[in-house]
């Protein structure tokens, strides 16, 4: 049953390029979930969000029980995309946001199954296995750097 849901809440301004890196996860939707389709019996919905500081909004997760769905839901500060440095905005390039959401993504991914490793079924017997064809993923495709 394993299905990945998109969602994203950032500036359509040119250089927040969040809207366009998400949409590169489904890719790896479909590399990735087929293995897996049978042995999480949930949806997976992501949420990148790019929002200024000042709202003091906080990466969280949830499962939905109605929809049969583990939501997790990130938050990244607009001022980390683009920071003001001597005067002026300094947007990250493409890459860098990319990496940016790697790194958030896959640590909170790796958090959100701990929790939930007695809570959903799946998880204790193939989360880590999922979790590292995960990072494989996000490495290949230049969303994690290789260690």
């Amino acid at each position: 049953m394993l299905e990945l849901g998109l969602t994203k809440d950032a500036p359509g301004a040119k250089w927040c390029k969040i809207w366009e890196i998400e949409e590169e996860l489904y890719g790896y939707e479909a590399d990735i979930f087929p293995k897996y389709k049978n042995c999480f019996p949930f949806k997976l919905w992501i949420c990148f969000r790019c929002l200024p500081k000042e709202y003091g909004r906080k990466s969280m997760r949830r499962f939905y029980k109605n929809d049969n769905a583990l939501g997790i839901d990130i938050a990244i500060e607009e001022e980390t995309v683009r920071p003001f440095i001597n005067g002026k905005y300094q947007p990250l390039s493409k890459e860098s946001q990319r990496l940016l959401m790697g790194k958030t993504f896959y640590s909170f991914l790796v958090e959100t199954f701990k929790k939930y490793k007695r809570k959903l079924e799946g998880i204790q017997d193939f989360g880590e296995l999922f979790l590292n064809d995960t990072r494989q993923w996000l490495c290949k495709h230049k969303w994690l750097e290789e260690e």
